[in-house]
């Protein structure tokens, strides 16, 4: 018998014009898909998506969301362990946050991948810190964890439920602690050079503070407020008291602003004052770091803008941040990073403007680059 005679005749197919690529929730609804990690079909509606970044499938105790693919190996195993045993100390500020760190953020995690993503990203930074050897590796680790902490920790971000309130506020403590600690060079502290906008910390923190903002009764009720200290803003008036208001106060009379963004400017040193205040007068290390911290996020649009496009007033603004910063210069993810900061926006800013950031150099120690 001719073989060719038995041949089942092929159906023609019919012409595909939707992704090849694209995840299977869009291929079962027939969706084109974009094909983004995770696709954007996917993230809008919360749904489960076959191209979230993964590195390996596999069981594991922790707890999937409907936006979330499992991916932790046997090495995340002993980050997380490394995380309760030694960074949760070294990330507490004082005996209070300690079982905070070690166990209410730590169970957290497990349930929400994008918290644990952070926290094995922070891990692994804080063990190279301690095994300097192990550099490469850790690092590699840590960008990899980041890299899904921050696809997911945007989409929860998005979604923001009341359930999603405290793993947010825990993963937002943690996002500074990492971009300082994972920075390869100065510059990168402030600026992403590659996007030539702010560094990512600088983006992130907006979402951060808005979380606090909105969910603030939610966390102070829970284990997680006590991670916030003090909350309380003093009245304008008060801010006179300070020892170093005055010396702000001049800044803001000197700074070589344009007139249409005085009002901006005037805020956002308001802003600074406070914190300065609150630093001034902090009553423990917790409430003087957390004074540090909150400035960032509270600039106003038109400063940020001129941050990112290096301008002296921004600059500037900066380097008095610094000093609040050096203040808790201590922190694990801190040490060494603050004076050569305020060195490199000190060389950015033209000569004519130099002399404006005396007071900070003085404040930490350092000579002046310009006499």
């Amino acid at each position: 018998m001719n073989a060719t005679a038995t041949r089942i005749p092929s159906k023609t197919r019919k012409a595909h014009h939707k992704s090849r690529a694209g995840c299977n929730t869009c291929k079962g609804r027939k969706r084109k898909c974009d094909e983004g990690q995770p696709c954007s079909y996917c993230v809008k509606r919360q749904l489960p998506c076959s191209l979230a970044p993964s590195r390996e499938k596999s069981s594991n105790p922790v707890v999937s969301r409907h936006y979330e693919a499992p991916s932790f190996t046997f090495t995340d195993f002993g980050l997380h362990r490394h995380f309760i045993t030694s960074t949760s100390l070294a990330q507490s500020d004082d005996e209070a946050s300690v079982e905070v760190w070690r166990d209410a953020v730590a169970d957290l995690a497990t349930q929400h991948q994008f918290l644990l993503h952070e926290l094995l990203a922070v891990a692994a930074l804080h063990l190279k810190s301690l095994r300097p050897e192990e550099a490469g590796k850790l690092e590699q680790l840590a960008a990899e964890h980041q890299g899904r902490a921050i696809t997911l920790f945007r989409a929860a971000l998005a979604a923001n439920t009341m359930d999603l309130a405290l793993p947010l506020f825990a993963c937002s403590c943690l996002i500074i602690p990492y971009h300082f600690a994972a920075a390869k060079d100065t510059l990168s502290l402030i600026f992403n050079e590659e996007a030539n906008t702010l560094a990512e910390w600088l983006i992130l923190i907006q979402g951060c503070a808005a979380i606090t903002r909105e969910h603030g009764i939610t966390i102070v009720r829970s284990p997680l407020g006590v991670l916030l200290g003090d909350t309380s803003t003093p009245d304008t008036g008060r801010l006179s008291d300070g020892p170093t208001d005055s010396i702000l106060l001049d800044l803001e009379a000197k700074l070589p602003i344009s007139h249409e963004h005085r009002e901006a400017y005037a805020s956002s040193i308001e802003r600074l004052r406070v914190s300065f205040f609150l630093s001034d007068t902090a009553g423990s290390i917790l409430d003087r770091k957390n004074a540090a911290l909150r400035f960032p996020p509270s600039m106003s649009p038109i400063v940020r803008a001129d941050l990112a496009a290096r301008q002296s007033p921004a600059l500037i603004i900066m380097a008095f941040w610094c000093v609040l910063l050096h203040r808790v210069e201590d922190r694990w993810w801190a040490k060494g990073r603050v004076e050569p900061l305020l060195l490199k926006i000190e060389e950015l800013l033209p000569v004519y403007h130099r002399g404006l950031v005396e007071w900070p150099i003085k404040q930490l120690g350092i000579r002046p680059a310009t006499l």
